[in-house]
């Protein structure tokens, strides 16, 4: 499958796709970036703003000529248990499997089982983790989150009982049930991602006390992922709760009012950053109707850049639709969403295709600090089919050989400073 990226190659810049995945997807040789963008950039930032949202959709209904329906062959409207909104749950007992005392003993026999085999971490798997009580359970939740809601927590585990090894054997030998294939969450190969405040630990002493407050997020997918895998180490001081909501509602809001912006969002036009790799960015599409099912993948900072890593220049800016059908995702998703508690010991499993994720703004202190541990997984026999367009980007992440597995089960430091996990796979 060739790709379609009009891209372009910075000097010395480290390869998007390893040679084996050049030759397989047959990706070809990229181009010289332009001096100059040829077109202005849309007023748009990292952290949606609902004024400027509103001004530009006001604007957009004035000039009118907008298309009425949804593209051809897609659905006007999705009924489905992943259509659903936050007020639909009366409480979280719909989406919490609180740990019995003897699944948790299945744990604890588990991981002994597999310590005594002698195998690296790597190498767990459902065979050699059993859980037969609690696999019951994770069979059926596997389910709901490919073909059901889309996401599920397990809760009981009590974290401080096992050092930070044997916790991410557990984490890993639960997720084996839900997902057993695991993916390099970024350029480097970590195969475990940990999700912390990292800007507090390399800032000089006087900022630090700022800088343990964390904004918040705008809503986003993980983008080259099926399923994304979280376990909570430790909780933030405030704040910090994870936060979802479907896919499927936002866009069954959109066809309803704007299908415009699902012709927008389905085209394969959007220009995704690769922050200074070869190449420059590349186009696809965020929305896609594969198989019978919406999926969304996208990054909002791939797209606009962050305050601390912004946009590269010189490669093509969205356009004015973009900008307005991205904010429309984030604020439609808002509208529906479903705040979820946070405990230490969590561990929660998210369909990244079909659920949006973001977090609240959070406030660290000395003994209090928000740490999660993500793994990027797949489960191939229940995992959704890929159109052609996702199929490259999930190879660079599910399929690259040639780059190394790190392990990280502390988060990497360098001269007692935590170093940042990227540039990201994204």
């Amino acid at each position: 499958m060739a790709t379609t990226t009009d891209v372009s190659r910075p000097q010395n810049a480290v390869p998007y796709y390893s040679q084996g995945l050049r030759e397989k997807y047959r990706i070809g040789e990229t181009q010289p970036l332009p001096l100059q963008k040829t077109q202005a950039s849309p007023d748009i930032s990292w952290m949606p703003d609902l004024e400027k949202y509103l001004a530009r959709t006001s604007a957009t209904i004035r000039a009118g000529g907008l298309e009425k329906e949804v593209p051809p062959g897609w659905p006007k409207h999705l009924d489905s248990p992943l259509a659903w909104s936050g007020d639909d749950f009366e409480n979280e007992d719909a989406y919490i499997h609180q740990l019995t005392d003897e699944e948790k003993v299945e744990i604890d026999n588990a991981l002994m089982q597999f310590k005594e085999l002698g195998l690296n971490g790597d190498e767990v798997n459902r065979g050699n983790f059993p859980l037969n009580v609690l696999g019951a359970y994770l069979q059926e939740a596997c389910a709901e989150v490919h073909s059901g809601r889309g996401f599920f927590v397990l809760r009981g585990l009590n974290p401080d009982k096992y050092s930070p090894e044997d916790l991410t054997l557990i984490f890993l030998g639960v997720s084996s049930y839900i997902g057993e294939k695991r993916g390099k969450q970024d350029q480097r190969g970590s195969m475990l991602l940990h999700v912390l405040n990292r800007a507090s630990s390399a800032a000089p002493h006087e900022l630090q006390e700022k800088l343990k407050e964390k904004e918040g997020q705008p809503f986003h997918n993980d983008t080259v992922t099926d399923i994304i895998g979280l376990l909570t180490r430790s909780c933030a001081s405030e704040g910090g709760k994870s936060i979802i909501s479907s896919c499927w509602t936002v866009y069954n809001e959109l066809a309803a009012t704007r299908p415009d912006l699902i012709q927008v969002l389905a085209k394969e036009d959007w220009p995704f950053d690769t922050f200074g790799r070869d190449p420059a960015f590349y186009r696809r599409g965020i929305l896609y109707h594969h198989d019978g099912k919406i999926m969304m993948s996208y990054s909002r900072r791939l797209l606009v850049g962050h305050d601390t890593e912004p946009r590269s220049p010189a490669i093509p800016p969205l356009t004015e639709l973009q900008a307005e059908a991205l904010d429309a995702i984030h604020f439609i998703a808002k509208s529906h969403a479903l705040e979820t508690s946070m405990k230490p010991g969590d561990i929660r499993f998210i369909n990244n295709l079909g659920v949006l994720h973001c977090r609240e703004a959070y406030k660290d202190d000395d003994s209090h600090k928000r740490h999660l541990v993500r793994l990027w997984c797949r489960n191939e026999t229940e995992a959704w089919k890929l159109p052609n367009a996702l199929k490259t980007a999930w190879a660079r992440v599910f399929e690259d050989n040639e780059r190394e597995e790190i392990w990280d089960i502390e988060p990497p430091r360098w001269n007692g400073r935590l170093l940042r996990q990227a540039p990201s796979c994204d």
